[in-house]
C-alpha cells in the first residue's frame, strides 16, 4: 500500500540522517521529533534531508534551529524538492538584489528586516525592476534623503499612480518638475508686479 511504501521511505531518510549526521547513535528523542516534522510539515524525505544538511552546514545541529528552519520553510509552502529548489532560488535573488541596492546606497550595513520587507513589496507586490527602483535611488541620493522611508513613499507614489515602467516614471517626474517650473515663474511675476507696485506708490508719496 501506499502507506507502507511511505513509511518504508520515511524509515529510510531517518536512518541516512542517523549515519550522516549522528554517526549512527542517534537519541530515540530525534526518531520522536523527526517523525513528528514529517507529519506536521508533509515535507518529502529529500526536503528532510536537506534541512538536516542545511543545519548541519550552519553548525547549528540542534532542535530548536531545525524546528525554526522548518517552520520557515513550511510557511513558504515546501513539501517536495523541487518546492525547495525554487525557494533557494528567491533567496538567492533576494539577497543579491539588497547587496546591490544597499551598494548603490554606500550603506555599509547589512539591510535591517524592514529594509528587505520594503524591497520584496517593491519587486514583488510592485512588480517593479531594478531599473524603476534605481531611479527612486538616484532621487534619494541627490536630495540628500538616503532613507528608506523616503525612497519607499517615492516608489509607492509611482505605483498608486499606477507606472509601470521606467520611461512613465520619467515622464512623470518631468511633468512634475515642469509644474514646478510654472508655478516660480508665476511667483516671480506677482513678486515682480506686487514690487512695481510698491515702488509706483512710494514714487507717488514722494512726489
Amino acid at each position: 500500500s501506499i502507506k507502507n511504501a511511505q513509511s518504508q521511505y520515511r524509515a529510510k531518510a531517518i536512518e541516512n540522517i542517523n549515519s550522516q549526521f549522528f554517526q549512527g547513535v542517534m537519541s530515540p528523542s530525534w526518531y520522536n521529533d523527526i517523525t513528528l516534522w514529517f507529519n506536521k510539515y508533509g515535507f518529502d524525505e529529500q526536503v528532510m534531508l536537506a534541512l538536516f544538511n542545511y543545519a548541519y552546514d550552519k553548525r547549528a545541529l540542534h532542535r530548536n534551529y531545525i524546528q525554526a528552519t522548518a517552520d520557515a520553510w513550511s510557511k513558504n509552502n515546501i513539501k517536495t524538492f523541487n518546492d525547495l529548489d525554487s525557494y533557494f532560488e528567491k533567496q538567492e535573488k533576494r539577497n543579491s538584489l539588497n547587496s546591490e541596492i544597499a551598494k548603490k546606497l554606500n550603506l555599509y550595513r547589512k539591510l535591517t528586516t524592514y529594509e528587505e520587507e520594503d524591497i520584496v513589496k517593491w519587486t514583488e507586490n510592485y512588480g517593479y525592476s531594478m531599473d524603476i527602483i534605481e531611479i527612486a535611488l538616484k532621487r534619494a541620493s541627490s536630495n540628500n534623503k538616503v532613507r528608506f522611508d523616503y525612497i519607499d513613499s517615492l516608489i509607492t507614489d509611482w505605483h498608486k499612480k499606477e507606472l509601470h515602467s521606467p520611461e512613465e516614471v520619467n515622464t512623470y517626474l518631468q511633468s512634475i518638475k515642469e509644474k514646478d517650473k510654472k508655478s516660480k515663474a508665476i511667483e516671480k511675476m506677482a513678486f515682480e508686479y506686487t514690487q512695481s507696485t510698491f515702488d509706483n506708490l512710494d514714487s507717488l508719496y514722494d512726489n
